[in-house]
């Protein structure tokens, strides 16, 4: 029997270091997602849960101080993150 733990951690780490590098890519708009993808990549494993962690992070922390202005606050941050990424 496989491993739940396993089985659920790879893909939330996948999807969690996707949604970083998108975010560092919509930042970052001369280098590509994918340049971007691969020189994470090639750091150590610590470090790139460093920088997935920093990048998820900041976004919390953002998403906090917008929920401190309230709903509209919170569309506000919403709004612009699907901006920024798109």
């Amino acid at each position: 029997m496989p491993d739940p733990r396993r089985t659920v951690l790879i893909p939330i780490a996948r999807q969690s270091r996707l949604v970083a590098v998108t975010l560092i890519a919509a930042v970052w708009r001369t280098r590509r997602a994918e340049e971007i993808d691969a020189a994470v990549g090639r750091l150590s494993e610590a470090r790139q849960r460093m920088v997935v962690g920093g990048v998820l992070g900041f976004l919390f922390l953002l998403s906090l101080f917008a929920a401190q202005f309230g709903l509209l606050g919170l569309a506000l941050f919403w709004a612009a993150v699907v901006l920024t990424v798109s």
